[in-house]
């Protein structure tokens, strides 16, 4: 979407320093290795142009990204696909310190240990276009983001190494149209600025937005 709208651009990097596990071969194409390496590949199939970068996404790396240049009126657009609440909060003050365009959204659902949960999630999303505030910054709404109890992984830390819970592929698939979904509304320029976040369960078919 973001390759082929009028909108949109072709300078994408994903950064992804996660391994498939076992307990997600189920749900997944592939059952080992680098995620990076198969959506490299994956992408190079489609023809598409986005980069995959077997890296977790880091404080160092996040000032650098934001100091990078752009286009001038252009926008920077971060989608943190993340489980852990330390890396939303960094990357929100890093946008924030930085200043300029940015719109930055996460996206994130339940795990599989409950029936009454399984398929719950939301999509937040906040930002600054020429000057104008786009939602609300998740970390004065949602204390878990404001003073988180995880940590940003690394390569070899124990948060690497912590398996993750499993999860529906109903839920992921949720949990990614919402945020396309919020990503085409700013390129169409229909985002609506007094909303910063949405809720959905799957199991109800109910959706809320705020």
């Amino acid at each position: 979407m973001l390759q082929y709208h009028p909108s949109g651009t072709g300078d994408v990097t994903v950064y992804d320093g996660d391994q498939f596990e076992d307990h997600n071969k189920e749900r997944q194409v592939h059952s080992s290795g680098s995620k990076a390496e198969r959506l490299n590949e994956l992408l190079t199939m489609q023809q598409l142009t986005p980069v995959c970068v077997d890296r977790y996404m880091s404080q160092s790396l996040m000032s650098k990204l934001c100091t990078s240049d752009v286009l001038e009126g252009s926008t920077r657009l971060v989608i943190a696909a993340v489980d852990n609440d330390a890396t939303r909060k960094m990357c929100i003050d890093t946008l924030i310190k930085m200043g300029g365009n940015f719109l930055f959204v996460t996206p994130g659902n339940s795990d599989a240990s409950s029936p009454d949960t399984d398929i719950k999630g939301n999509v937040l999303w906040f930002g600054y276009i020429d000057g104008q505030e786009i939602g609300i910054n998740p970390a004065l709404l949602f204390p878990n983001i404001e003073r988180p109890n995880d940590g940003i992984p690394r390569k070899g830390s124990c948060v690497e190494q912590a398996a993750s819970t499993p999860q529906l592929i109903s839920a992921n698939a949720l949990a990614s149209a919402y945020t396309l979904t919020v990503v085409q509304n700013f390129l169409d320029g229909r985002m609506p600025n007094e909303a910063s976040h949405l809720f959905f369960n799957g199991r109800t078919l109910s959706l809320s937005a705020n």
